[in-house]
């Protein structure tokens, strides 16, 4: 079954989709280290944005899912997005027709200054610390 979705998404954006959601369903749990605070860094949608960004030649965006969790997602060339770590969603990552398209992604994915949501979480050395050794994994994946 073809989604209704897909009638306004490239096929070079679906391609990349595929190969965005091959990788992250690839990729194992790592040991992130600790932070600052000597607790347990766990996978978050804001490292895992900014590494596959990084890896797949992408934009990314911070800012609001639902208007009230801080979120991080991958933005495609075409302005489409993919939501590499959902909220509250056991499987991902999603891919929705862009915010500028009337989709209803304008509704749920806003766009705010990462210095507005990270509380300066994003600017700490054990998150970037974390964001490499995601992009050094997901370089390994041989896809």
């Amino acid at each position: 079954m073809q989604p209704y979705a897909a009638d306004f998404i490239s096929y070079e954006d679906y391609q990349l989709f595929q190969k965005i959601r091959m990788a992250a369903l690839a990729l194992p749990d790592l040991d992130l280290g600790v932070d600052e605070s000597d607790k347990k860094i766990i996978f978050s949608c804001h490292i895992l944005a900014r590494a596959f960004a990084k890896v797949f030649s992408l934009r990314y965006a911070d800012g609001y899912f639902y208007s009230a969790y801080d979120h991080s997602w991958l933005i495609t060339p075409a302005g489409h997005i993919i939501d590499i770590y959902p909220v509250a969603v056991i499987s991902g990552p999603i891919m929705m027709v862009g915010i500028s398209s009337g989709s209803p992604a304008s509704l749920l994915y806003q766009i705010k200054s990462a210095k507005n949501i990270s509380r300066g979480r994003f600017s700490k050395p054990s998150f970037h610390r974390a964001v490499r050794r995601t992009i050094s994994c997901l370089k390994k994946i041989n896809l």
